[in-house]
């Protein structure tokens, strides 16, 4: 016997079903289409045993990747490990600026799923652009991380929404660590390119996941077909990063005193390419030497275009 669950809103003296919103769409509160085809609870009873050599994963939502999937061992082999610079508690040393769009903005793209906002590029009222990763890479002493059974973890998690892959660029730190891509409500076939390998293909199922390991650099996550919107998760080794307000204002505390050499990194801009696909530039990086004081804050605003 398999039971549908279903939510069920009572106003006005009776009950009726709230509106049902786009898996990853800005209103779907859990109650979406994606939830609606997952909310199945399965009790048993007098119905056959699933033919499993044949279906594997019979009427399972999301399909193997989920029903199939284990740990991989990189993911826990060291949970302890020891961070790669000296850990110094209570630096009092901070950066902090503002990242502006000093070009054309963006407009909208032309999609499969109609004209979608520009998922790679935010840019806000006043010019500054949200989303932009900035982070020290290389450092000799830096703030303990939270530790929590292993160290507290940032990133590392990509999604697809409709025809986009959202964040368009975020950290992963600390390393080993891993990154995982869950899928909407339509199946799709993505592209991981690891740094300095070559891309593998994976079969992103309506409402599963994909995960691989995230390594240090850049890895670039795409649609085979070229029809969604890319992502970009960057593997760092530090705790000290931070990501643009969508007012472009960053701020990372709890440094050491010293220099140091920032990046600023926007993720590449998409253009609409025909048939609704979507081609992109190289991304925006910016390099700056900043001097940390731990007697004030240091300053740093950088325009992008």
């Amino acid at each position: 016997m398999r039971l549908a669950l279903a939510w069920l809103v009572v106003a006005c003296g009776g009950a009726r079903e709230p509106a049902t919103y786009p898996s990853g769409a800005d209103k779907d509160d859990g109650a979406g289409v994606l939830a609606r085809q997952s909310m199945q609870l399965a009790l048993g009873g007098d119905e056959p045993a699933p033919d499993r050599a044949r279906d594997p994963e019979p009427d399972d939502y999301g399909g193997a990747s989920y029903g199939g999937w284990a740990m991989p061992q990189w993911t826990f082999s060291t949970p302890n490990r020891m961070p790669r610079y000296t850990v110094v508690a209570g630096a009092s040393g901070t950066l902090e600026g503002v990242v502006t769009w000093t070009g054309a903005l963006p407009s909208k793209l032309a999609s499969a799923c109609g004209p979608i906002d520009n998922p790679t590029l935010h840019v806000g009222a006043d010019r500054g652009v949200g989303d932009v990763v900035v982070y020290i890479d290389k450092v000799a002493a830096a703030r303990p991380l939270p530790y929590y059974g292993r160290p507290a973890s940032v990133g590392g998690v990509i999604a697809k929404r409709g025809c986009a892959l959202v964040p368009a660029v975020q950290p992963v730190t600390p390393l080993p660590g891993s990154l995982a891509v869950y899928g909407d409500a339509g199946a799709a076939r993505v592209r991981i390119a690891p740094p300095g390998e070559a891309a593998r293909m994976y079969e992103l199922e309506a409402g599963g996941v994909v995960r691989v390991e995230a390594k240090a650099g850049v890895t670039r996550v795409d649609g085979e077909d070229g029809k969604l919107v890319a992502a970009w998760a960057i593997g760092i080794d530090s705790p000290s990063y931070a990501i643009t307000d969508d007012r472009g204002r960053f701020h990372i505390e709890e440094l050491v005193p010293g220099t140091y050499d920032v990046t600023i990194w926007q993720a590449p801009v998409a253009t609409s390419s025909g048939a609704g696909t979507f081609a992109y530039g190289t991304p925006i990086i910016v390099h700056r030497t900043v001097k940390i004081d731990a007697r004030h804050a240091t300053r740093l605003d950088v325009g992008l275009r």
